[in-house]
Parts: C-alpha cells; structure tokens; sequence
C-alpha cells in the first residue's frame, strides 16, 4: 500500500484545516482517538485503519471543502462504532 503524500484537492498551499484541541482531563482512548483524528485529516490517510479521505465541496459555500474518511469498524481513531 502507498500513501498519499497530500490531501485531494488542496494542491494550491491556500489550505485552512479546523482541527480540534486534545484536552489534558479526557480519557486516554478519546485523546488517541483525537490524535489519530488530526493526523488523519493532515495527511489523508488514517494511520490506524489505512482509510482514505475523500473530499467533498460545499455545494452552498463555495471554497469549503468537508474531508471524510470512512474508517474501518476496528479503528482507535472511533469513539463510536456506529460511527464507521
């Protein structure tokens, strides 16, 4: 398997990621479960399950972009299987 060395569609530099913070007083599984989030969404690809981000433009904000990954249900970077 290769990795992606960007995120589809922001090849311009001009690139703004919303990431959130990990707060000290979380439990261990949330704050890797974050980190494994940030580092997914700065990469494009996730480093626990290897899911890719697909990129999807804002039909009503143009120039706003929603990166989503389709994580594998057995992924740490998932508080919520459901979520998968």
């Amino acid at each position: 398997m290769t990795r992606r060395t960007g995120i589809p569609g922001t090849r311009t530099g001009r690139t703004l990621l919303i990431l959130p913070r990990i707060p000290d007083d979380l439990e261990p599984d949330v704050k890797n479960a974050l980190a494994i989030r940030n580092t997914a969404s700065t990469t494009g690809t996730c480093p626990d399950c290897g899911a890719e981000s697909q990129l999807y433009l804002d039909t009503d904000e143009p120039g706003i972009g929603h990166l989503v990954f389709r994580h594998e249900n057995d992924c740490r970077a998932l508080t919520d299987v459901t979520a998968a």
